[in-house]
């Protein structure tokens, strides 16, 4: 429609989710960091970096990159919002280093918001036969130790193409989906569309002793 303006986002608040320091090769603390906007009354968490082709955990720069190259610079003409109000960048970059500096772990963000981080892989089977890791620090060197250890939970359709959902929660379920994206990764080549790998939020009622996501403030 000519002359429409999209209203603007109105952020309420954010998760920061901290991954095991196994998480990744580069030993460092990663993370998964959760914008919560309010949408037609309901909060809706998404990551500020979503892939469909790669376990996407960010290192602390990269959130703060992320943000000065989006979100951040959307509140310089208010079509970002914070709790219904508008914020000076500077102010806005302080909620997320405050976010991560109270970063939890995935059972805790489950437990008490009732956000779920849920790693998805899909991928034909057949075209991973002897697919190795390059990594010294992988797990698992060869794919088939990786399907043989998820065996249980791997699904296969009719066409040969396997899903796994690894929720992050699980005791080295974020160290197996970042290693396994790798590998599917090299074997099948980033650009293809015959595989993802990503990283799902889903977010459960709310049940006892669970706290909503955020407090409204109403403008």
């Amino acid at each position: 429609m000519i002359g429409y303006t999209a209203p603007p986002s109105n952020e309420v608040g954010r998760v920061v989710i901290h991954l095991p320091d196994d998480a990744t090769f580069y030993r460092d603390r990663s993370y998964l960091p959760i914008a919560i906007d309010l949408v037609d009354g309901t909060q809706i968490p998404s990551l500020l970096r979503s892939d469909s082709h790669g376990i996407d955990y960010m290192a602390g720069y990269e959130i703060f990159s992320a943000l000065c190259s989006a979100r951040a610079q959307r509140t310089v003409d208010r079509s970002l919002l914070v709790d219904n109000a508008p914020i000076t960048p500077e102010r806005y970059l302080g909620l997320w280093r405050s976010a991560i500096g109270n970063s939890m772990p995935p059972q805790a963000a489950s437990k008490t918001f009732g956000i779920q981080a849920v790693a998805v892989l899909q991928a034909p089977l057949a075209d991973l036969a002897g697919a190795r890791s390059s990594w010294t620090s992988c797990p698992f060197g060869a794919f088939e130790t990786f399907q043989d250890k998820y065996r249980r939970e791997l699904n296969v359709s009719s066409d040969g193409v396997f899903t796994l959902e690894l929720d992050l929660a699980r005791p080295g379920a974020a160290r197996d989906a970042y290693y396994a994206a790798s590998m599917v990764s090299t074997r099948l080549r980033h650009g293809s569309t015959a595989w993802r790998a990503s990283i799902e939020l889903r977010t459960s009622p709310r049940g006892t002793g669970q706290v909503s996501l955020f407090a409204v403030v109403e403008a």
